[in-house]
């Protein structure tokens, strides 16, 4: 994969279109997708200081990479994730890191989000194909091209929604890799309980830190809202039995919070900070 470049995102992203994007944010149109035979553009976001020396960086992967950096391409609101980081780095600059967000598929998200198939609503069964991507194809890659600190504990995975679904099976299926997790309005109504299954067949490395939450308002069916933190709830409990020590499991109840960008980026912050603890 050699011939792959990273073109700066103004070379990439052209014409008229009000753009928010903050930073060193690079772009790479159309990164192949062996495990599911496509393309998918991937954002690469470098920090203040990556070019003032030699210093390697933690890495964050996140998914919905439309919404992460810029309002223009965003489906609704953008993250905000680059002017956040520029912040952070100035508060404090052990907290710099480099962000890869992965371009969800559009018609194709809910399928390459799940790794099983949910038979009612039709979705599902691309997640094994699309997390093998992201552990086989892209971060070798991207650990060979950028000075990161390659070591499952400063490389993160995370993600809303259904991708905060995928990021916790990443880590799950590929813990060697993934050793923090962000799970930002995590949810498991749709598996018949799979993932929670599959933390139970696993034996955990108690080095994997957590990230969970979810809001009081994600929806406006309360009984749904209601299940859905239990069902947060119980997939805590499960990584404790597994074998991760409670205390590496923040889990976070945010009673005004929606199921949108606008409580995302606002959790963001506290989530980064607590997945570059020891």
């Amino acid at each position: 994969m050699t011939n792959i470049v990273a073109a700066p995102w103004r070379e990439v992203l052209a014409g008229d279109t009000n753009h928010t994007i903050t930073g060193d944010v690079r772009i790479i149109e159309a990164f192949p997708i062996p495990q599911l035979q496509i393309e998918r553009r991937v954002w690469i976001y470098l920090p203040r200081s990556y070019n003032e020396g030699d210093r390697r960086y933690p890495v964050l992967y996140m998914h919905d990479g439309q919404n992460v950096f810029n309002q223009a391409t965003s489906w609704g609101s953008e993250w905000g994730v680059d002017e956040t980081l520029e912040q952070l780095a100035l508060e404090d600059p052990a907290l710099e890191t480099i962000v890869v967000a992965i371009d969800h598929g559009g018609k194709e998200r809910n399928n390459e989000y799940n790794f099983t198939i949910n038979a009612e609503y039709g979705f599902g069964g691309k997640g094994e194909g699309y997390v093998g991507f992201l552990a086989d194809t892209l971060k070798p890659f991207i650990d060979s091209h950028y000075r990161t600190l390659p070591e499952p504990e400063l490389t993160m995975i995370g993600g809303s929604s259904f991708g905060a679904y995928i990021s916790l099976y990443a880590a799950i299926r590929y813990p060697e890799h993934f050793g923090r997790v962000s799970g930002i309005s995590f949810v498991m109504w749709h598996d018949g309980g799979a993932i929670i299954e599959l933390i139970r067949q696993s034996s955990l490395s108690p080095a994997l830190r957590f990230y969970l939450s979810i809001g009081g308002l994600e929806t406006d069916n309360p009984d749904f809202n209601r299940t859905a933190r239990e069902h947060v709830e119980l997939a805590r409990q499960t990584l404790i039995a597994a074998g991760v020590p409670e205390s590496r499991i923040q889990f976070k109840v945010v009673p005004e919070g929606t199921h949108q960008e606008s409580t995302w980026s606002v959790l963001f912050p506290e989530s980064h900070r607590w997945l570059l603890q020891p």
